[in-house]
């Protein structure tokens, strides 16, 4: 699973660096205003890293998601997510199904940036749905009992920092990682997310 992870992150990057490469070949320099409100998609992935209570019943895996951003003015952006989270089971745990999470949030992030360095620092914090879906499960008894999947939502929140690395005058490369609370009845459960992608200009 993680192969998979470092051959998609090792894929991004040398897309990256061959496209800022060709766009600093053919750069012209112009003075260029900056327009607000400006939006943008990023899509790509990472992995999860389940900790505490999930982390004692899954494994870490990958992620894949999109990310909406609006721009409203030169520190302050508006974000909208959904990404899918794996949550396989661990081998060690008690016999069970795999799942899943589907998490939409949305909230404010705050960057920080310097005339003097091209990239772009944020911190960005959230709140949305967190949808657990617990997979089909068939037992290896005799006879054989199939217990079919559900999905539950629960209110979620995450905080995490990033950054916005220009790559041409329409597309960034972006990296972050959040770290996830899902509040359930009774308590929580949270994970650790890492996260990057290619992010379009419109």
């Amino acid at each position: 699973m993680f192969t998979k992870i470092y051959k998609l992150v090792l894929l991004l990057i040398t897309v990256a660096l061959i496209t800022s490469n060709v766009s600093q070949a053919q750069t012209v320099k112009k003075s260029m205003v900056a327009v607000y409100p400006a939006f943008s998609i990023a899509i790509g992935g990472g992995a999860q890293f389940p900790v505490g209570i999930l982390g004692e019943t899954y494994k870490s895996s990958f992620n894949a998601g999109i990310d909406f951003n609006l721009k409203v003015n030169k520190e302050t952006s508006l974000f909208l997510n959904a990404t899918y989270y794996d949550m396989p089971r661990k081998p060690e745990a008690v016999l069970g199904p795999d799942a899943s999470i589907i998490a939409i949030t949305a909230g404010p992030r705050y960057v920080f940036s310097s005339a003097n360095v091209k990239a772009k620092f944020f911190l960005e914090a959230g709140i949305g749905a967190y949808i657990f879906a617990v997979k089909d499960y068939t037992t290896t008894t005799t006879p054989a009992i199939t217990t079919l999947g559900t999905s539950k939502a629960n209110v979620g929140a995450n905080v995490g920092p990033g950054a916005v690395l220009p790559l041409s005058d329409s597309m960034d490369l972006l990296i972050k990682s959040k770290l996830h609370y899902i509040f359930t009845e009774g308590g929580s459960s949270s994970f650790i997310s890492a996260f990057i992608g290619l992010d379009f200009k419109l």
